[in-house]
């Protein structure tokens, strides 16, 4: 029975005590490792240089990079297990991602029943007539003006 690929993203962080060469030389090691374990790599990012917000294993900088990749369930348990043995990693996080085509955006329908609808003022609900759109010419609206304003 063959087992279906999901989506999954490894991010890492190396230590900063290493050099760059030995840190390209490990990444490259780790796609070896993903690949002999069955994944298709969909999206690598070499690990670059970043200030850590708090202190991790007593270091301040680390390498950050990460690989997105397909892989099966079982493998990926397996893949796990060795990258827990892995010395090299200050930390690392595997991820179940979805595919962007699989990505749900709300319809904009969903979005319009979220907001309430506005309700027309009181004064406007009186004008009108049932549905019907009552046609005032200009001279009618200034009498009624000058009618308002002589109450006042």
């Amino acid at each position: 029975m063959e087992q279906k690929n999901n989506n999954y993203e490894l991010s890492f962080w190396f230590s900063s005590r290493l050099e760059e060469k030995a840190i390209e030389q490990k990444f490259d090691n780790l796609l070896k490792q993903l690949k002999k374990s069955g994944a298709l790599i969909i999206f690598s990012q070499s690990p670059q240089l970043k200030q850590l917000a708090y202190p991790v294993k007593k270091e301040m900088n680390a390498y950050f990079g990460y690989i997105q990749f397909k892989l099966s369930k079982d493998s990926l348990t397996r893949l796990e297990e060795e990258l827990r043995l892995n010395n090299d990693f200050i930390r690392f996080m595997v991820l179940n991602i979805k595919p962007k085509e699989e990505q749900k955006i709300p319809s904009s329908t969903f979005r319009k029943s979220v907001f309430r609808k506005k309700e027309k003022p009181s004064f406007a609900k009186a004008t009108e007539d049932k549905g019907k759109e009552k046609v005032i010419s200009l001279e009618e609206l200034d009498k009624k003006l000058s009618e308002i304003l002589k109450e006042e």
